[in-house]
C-alpha cells in the first residue's frame, strides 16, 4: 500500500472495526451506505455493472446528485485516466477540501456514470475509511449522495436519509451517525480547453 500518492494528511491505514463488513458487501455486489468526507453516500464496486445499476436506481441522477468515482490515490486514478491534464493533477495535489473533477470517460467507466458530455465525475478519497475500501477493492468506488427519488436535501446527517435508501442499502456503516458532516457537496471543476472551469 502506497500512501504517497494521496496527499490528504488524515488518511490512515487501519479499517475501523465498525465497518469491516463493508468490503465483503462491496465484493459481493452490494450497496454500502456510509459517511464520506462531506456527505452521506451510497457506494458500490465500480467494476460491477449490476451494482452500478442498483446504485443509480436507489439514488437516481438529478441536478443535485451526480454519480462519481472515488479513487484511493493518484496512482489508482491514473490507471483509469492515464492522460490526466497536468493542471488537474496539480489541483488534486494541492486542494485541501473535497474536490470533484469532470474528466472525459475512459473505457473502464460504466456507461451509467457517463454524462451527456461523455464525462465522468471523479475524486480522491478524503477520509481514511473510503481510502481503505478503495485499497482493499483495488479499484474505485462508484458513489452517489444518499438521496432517494425526489429528495433535494443534501444528506449531511444520518437522520436526513430517506427510508427507501436505508432499506435498499445492503450494509450501513455505523460510524459518524451522530455527526453533522460538511454542509455542501465537493468543489466541482472541469477543463475547458486549457483552462480550469469551476462549476
Amino acid at each position: 500500500m502506497n500512501l504517497r500518492t494521496n496527499y490528504t494528511p488524515s488518511i490512515q491505514h487501519q479499517l475501523p472495526v465498525r465497518g469491516t463488513e463493508a468490503i465483503s458487501t462491496l465484493t459481493s455486489g452490494g450497496l454500502v451506505l456510509l459517511p464520506t468526507a462531506n456527505l452521506w453516500q451510497v457506494v458500490v464496486d465500480a467494476t460491477r455493472r449490476s451494482a452500478v445499476t442498483a446504485l443509480l436506481d436507489t439514488c437516481p441522477i438529478s441536478k443535485r446528485n451526480r454519480p462519481e468515482l472515488i479513487f484511493a490515490d493518484r496512482e489508482a486514478l491514473l490507471s483509469w485516466f492515464p492522460n490526466l491534464h497536468p493542471k488537474i493533477d496539480t489541483l488534486l495535489l494541492y486542494h485541501g477540501r473535497a474536490l470533484t473533477v469532470s474528466l472525459p470517460a475512459s473505457k473502464q467507466v460504466p456507461m451509467g456514470l457517463v454524462d451527456y458530455r461523455d464525462e465522468v465525475n471523479i475524486r480522491l478519497a478524503m477520509d481514511s475509511f473510503c481510502y481503505r475500501l478503495c485499497e482493499d477493492l483495488e479499484g474505485p468506488l462508484a458513489a452517489c449522495f444518499a438521496m432517494g427519488h425526489g429528495q433535494t436535501l443534501l444528506p449531511t446527517r444520518f437522520g436526513q436519509i430517506n427510508s427507501d435508501v436505508l432499506y435498499r442499502a445492503d450494509y450501513t456503516v455505523t460510524r459518524r451517525q451522530k455527526e453533522t458532516l460538511g454542509s455542501r457537496p465537493a468543489v466541482h471543476v472541469r477543463m475547458d480547453g486549457e483552462e480550469l472551469q469551476f462549476l
